[in-house]
């Protein structure tokens, strides 16, 4: 038997509320199968369609559902497409299905005239692929009778602005390439880590146009040039150049306020990436400013058609300031955001993915154990060990575990903790391998439930914590201490 495609239960549950509105605006008056069809849908939590017909037997939507699936599919693409019709890319294509229209109807002049208000559009937005698409329409708007007496300087500087145009797209593929295959490598691989790895990368970042911006011909160019450059000082763990070049580009847009417009999503993330650099190297008095700069894009025009702004610039600043106190070891003065967070988890619900959302419980949990709220720092721990699907940053399950074991600890909830003590070594084995540092912490909380004695405890704790100094300076135990540092906790 064929599975059903989710495909339209995907896109059904990506709708926001403003969407949602418009569509239903949109299909006005009277009962609509495909609305019924569409609310059934989001009642799903996870898409069903066989518990989708038992539930709804007898609806007008079940009778014909395979024809009332594709309806609505069809119908949400071409509605999302003119709701979203505030892009730049999107009034050029306007301009040109108007011009189409007007020639149709004989009207040559207005329909040149409507061809021209995209060219005005995408010249200045260097809109290359829409650039060749006008072309070809105004060549077929001059071979009609109105246009044949014109000289031939038209025809000239219409064919140099084609070919102006191809060596442009050509010149953008190149570099989009190149920084395709420069975070490709990121992606796999995170940083460099051996000798073929650093002669593969050398084989891209020695080439001409890797090495000199003025080779970028375009403004997309340099947008690709800019982070191939940046993502090749990241892997190679020079994070000040990373951060330098990131800045760079970001200057770049902030002095062409028109080319911001169009790039929004890539500010955003390039800022992201700035603040995170200035973060490691330890830079905080960027990384306030860039914090500040990243809670003004909600107040700035050219950020509103980012989907979600509002949440994004929520989690990038409330995880940057947490890593910052943590960096500092500030850990009393991140207790007060706490309420925020909490506050905006709650409103922004799944626009805050999963995996962002996991990282939110484990730091806060994280900071209140710091804290030595230990009783609130389990409530927000257990939000994670009580997820049945460990789908998101894995890492944090597992280290969730044993926080797990070190909050039980200081609740003196012993006989428990003995119990995690056998259970928690097993659990993380079937996952992954169990770190030195682990294995001494599971050893160590074993002696200290056997040793109720105030001297030996405090004989058990020297040595414990001379051992988590040593195991520190170790490169292959580094992970452990990134995500909980046990020689503060000692």
């Amino acid at each position: 038997m064929k599975t059903a495609s989710t495909f339209l239960y995907d896109l059904v549950h990506t709708l926001t509320q403003s969407e949602k509105r418009y569509l239903k605006v949109q299909a006005g008056a009277g009962e609509k199968d495909y609305l019924h069809l569409l609310d059934a849908l989001l009642a799903q939590k996870t898409f069903d369609e066989q518990q989708l017909v038992q539930d709804h037997q007898g609806a007008n939507f079940v009778r014909h559902l395979a024809v009332n699936k594709q309806y609505l599919y069809a119908l949400l693409l071409n509605k999302l497409t003119q709701f979203g019709q505030q892009k730049l890319e999107d009034q050029v294509v306007a301009k040109l299905a108007a011009t189409n229209v007007l020639i149709e109807k004989g009207l040559y002049r207005a329909a040149y005239h409507e061809l021209r208000k995209g060219q005005q559009i995408a010249t200045q937005y260097e809109l290359f692929e829409l650039q060749m698409m006008l072309c070809g329409l105004e060549k077929k708007l001059r071979a009609l009778q109105p246009f044949k007496k014109q000289d031939d300087t038209h025809l000239e500087q219409l064919f140099k602005r084609e070919l102006d145009s191809l060596a442009q797209l050509k010149n953008t593929v190149e570099y989009a390439y190149l920084a395709q295959q420069v975070v490709r490598f990121q992606m796999q691989f995170q940083k460099i880590q051996n000798a073929a790895q650093h002669q593969h990368l050398a084989g891209l970042t020695q080439s001409a146009q890797f090495q000199h911006l003025h080779l970028a011909t375009n403004f997309k160019s340099k947008i690709y040039f800019y982070q191939a450059n940046a993502t090749y000082q990241f892997v190679q763990g020079q994070v000040k150049k990373a951060y330098e070049i990131n800045r760079e580009f970001l200057d770049l847009l902030e002095a062409n306020p028109h080319f911001l417009r169009l790039y929004a999503e890539r500010y955003i993330a390039t800022l992201n990436n700035m603040l995170i650099d200035s973060l490691v190297i330890g830079d905080y008095e960027v990384l306030k400013e860039g914090i500040s700069r990243l809670v003004m894009t909600l107040q700035r025009p050219e950020f509103k058609s980012i989907k979600n702004i509002a949440a994004r610039v929520f989690r990038q600043r409330y995880l940057l300031l947490i890593n910052w106190s943590l960096s500092q070891r500030d850990f009393a003065k991140a207790l007060a955001w706490i309420p925020k967070i909490e506050e905006g988890l709650a409103q922004f619900g799944k626009k805050i993915e999963k995996h962002h959302r996991i990282t939110f419980y484990y730091l806060i949990a994280y900071l209140l154990f710091l804290n030595r709220q230990y009783d609130r720092a389990l409530k927000w721990n257990n939000l994670i060990l009580d997820d049945p699907k460990e789908d998101a940053v894995k890492e944090i399950f597992y280290f969730a575990r044993i926080l797990n074991l070190l909050l039980h600890y200081e609740l003196g909830n012993h006989a428990l903790l003995e119990s995690l003590l056998a259970s928690t070594p097993k659990y993380l084995k079937a996952r992954r391998p169990i770190y030195a540092t682990e294995k001494a912490l599971f050893r160590y909380l074993g002696k200290l439930l056997h040793h109720p004695d105030k001297a030996e405890k405090q004989k058990l704790m020297a040595d414990f914590k001379a051992e988590m100094d040593e195991r520190f300076q170790q490169p292959a135990e580094k992970r452990v201490f990134n995500y909980l540092d046990l020689r503060l906790w000692v």
